[in-house]
């Protein structure tokens, strides 16, 4: 028999048999697909995962299943954490009034100044919220340097919302619960349905249906309008979902970039597309070079703020917002951080890791002659001098050691308003300067604070350091594991003019440094 007569004998049977079992049999080819589809797919991402240029921050799952019902709905208290620390006191003179509602009650509006009005601790603010409400609406944690706000029921009626106040002026939202007026009115949760996650590390779910085959879906949902995944093990929805629904693609954190590349310089970081383009962007500077702009570029990823992510060029600037197109037609717009102002003009050509905002620079003695006179100044390697140290201009060695610190520093220097996200890990920045600089290079780090929005008075208190320094010792690289009589060795120069004398200059100092969230220590290392 040809082959020919086999189809014809195939298509003869296809074409007998009722509408109903050759949809059944359709569907059962096109689950076959996928089943195969997403085999190819895990296939795929694993070899793109072994070189950084293609490296995934999340891996992927085709069609999976979700139910949402009773059996996993989390029923819990409406809150509200304030991000304002407030372990100093807070003044309270011209603003005092905070307006809040629960679980849509009328609002009440409450004067919160404390016994000290320029000092308001915050058990004071929480007795006097409190009391208007009659029950514990208010606490104070991180030992009680942060105020929670907690409703008195749980479910889908529970919540929480913070309103204008009779006189606007005297809202004090802002600077005791972090929320800016224009918010307001503010309300928590937006998402109140929430259900846990069947399957755990769940990062992003792009879309949920209610039916595989699209001609059969009748509700559709999308993640960020819809719905959000929280902690990995969540999924909140705005609205009561559809009991059974689907996933064309969930996508899991299994830490693929560290795994594969961050744990090799260790740098860490909760995984995300920013992470993977910190990955990217360090390794880069690793290849070709600890030069200034290589740092500088590193910096920029590191803290978050914005470059460019291909070749292209710059479309549109306006005061808020920077606008890419790359080469390949992809249209990126990038949000300009409060404080910091635009790099580029329409126009300009940019390569990927291009910075495009202000905010961080990176100075040695070629871009910057004389950098640590004019930025640090004398008074900054005083640090370096003993007691015998002949001081001022001329030929001292106060002077000397001015000259010898810009031969062998380079200085990041850091705005304030650089600081754009809460998850910045200073013991990152250190680990990734530490590892890049050449070996007899050390460095400072400074971070230039601005303005305050407010009035600071004389008697005021603030937990924030005008300056950061994480200086190593001037031979603190690879060469601090040698016996002590080479590290003397290290510290005579190429130039006869600036030989260091051992009775007047000290490398031998450690700083420790300590970083506090709301009075609890998160990170501490030794420079």
């Amino acid at each position: 028999m040809s082959s020919t007569q086999y189809f014809d004998f195939l298509g003869t049977v296809w074409d007998l048999l009722p509408t109903e079992e050759r949809e059944r049999f359709g569907e059962v080819w096109q689950g076959v697909e996928q089943v195969v589809a997403a085999s190819y797919q895990k296939y795929i991402e694993g070899n793109l995962n072994t070189t950084v240029k293609n490296l995934l921050p999340f891996s992927t799952e085709r069609w999976l299943p979700y139910t949402f019902n009773d059996d996993n709905f989390v029923d819990e208290p409406a809150s509200f954490t304030s991000s304002q620390d407030l372990s100093l006191g807070i003044n309270l003179t011209t603003r005092y009034l905070l307006k809040l509602s629960v679980n849509d009650n009328p609002p009440i509006e409450v004067n919160v100044q404390g016994a000290q009005i320029n000092k308001t601790l915050v058990p004071e603010i929480v007795a006097k919220i409190n009391a208007a409400f009659g029950f514990r609406f208010a606490r104070g944690i991180f030992e009680d340097t942060v105020i929670q706000l907690v409703s008195n029921i749980s479910g889908i009626t529970s919540k929480i919302t913070i309103h204008e106040t009779s006189v606007p002026s005297a809202n004090a939202c802002e600077f005791i619960l972090g929320v800016q007026d224009i918010e307001l009115p503010y309300s928590v949760p937006e998402f109140p349905w929430i259900f846990s996650s069947p399957y755990p590390n769940l990062a992003e779910l792009p879309d949920l249906q209610d039916a595989i085959r699209d001609e059969s879906v009748e509700a559709f949902l999308s993640q960020g309008t819809d719905f959000i995944v929280q902690n990995k093990a969540y999924i909140a929805f705005k609205e009561q979902p559809p009991e059974k629904m689907w996933a064309r693609r969930s996508l899991f954190d299994e830490e693929n970039p560290w795994n594969n590349f961050g744990f090799l310089m260790d740098i860490y970081q909760p995984n995300s597309q920013r992470y993977v383009d910190v990955i990217q962007g360090l390794w880069f500077a690793f290849w070709t070079g600890p030069k200034p702009s290589n740092v500088k570029t590193s910096l920029y990823l590191l803290f978050g703020l914005p470059t460019a992510k291909e070749a292209g060029a710059v479309t549109a600037v306006t005061p808020t917002t920077i606008t890419t197109t790359g080469d390949d037609g992809t249209v990126r717009v990038f949000d300009i951080p409060t404080g910091l102002v635009s790099l580029v003009s329409v126009g300009d050509r940019v390569t990927r890791f291009d910075a495009l905002v202000s905010g961080i620079d990176v100075y040695d003695k070629i871009n910057r002659p004389g950098f640590i006179e004019n930025e640090i100044g004398r008074d900054g390697i005083q640090r370096f001098l003993t007691e015998n140290a002949s001081l001022g201009i001329g030929d001292t060695d106060e002077t000397k050691a001015l000259k010898m610190l810009e031969e062998y520093t380079f200085l990041p220097q850091i705005s304030v308003d650089a600081f754009i996200t809460p998850d910045i890990n200073l013991a990152n920045v250190k680990t990734f300067l530490d590892a890049i600089k050449p070996i007899n290079k050390t460095y400072l780090f400074q971070v230039i604070v601005g303005t305050f929005r407010d009035e600071v008075n004389i008697d005021d208190r603030y937990s924030y350091l005008h300056s950061i320094d994480v200086t190593p010792n001037l031979d603190a690289n690879e060469t601090t594991y040698l016996e002590e009589v080479d590290l003397l060795s290290y510290e005579t120069v190429d130039n006869p003019g600036l030989d260091l004398d051992s009775e007047v200059i000290l490398l031998q100092e450690n700083v420790e440094i300590e970083v506090y969230s709301f009075n609890v220590l998160i990170d501490s290392f030794t420079a």
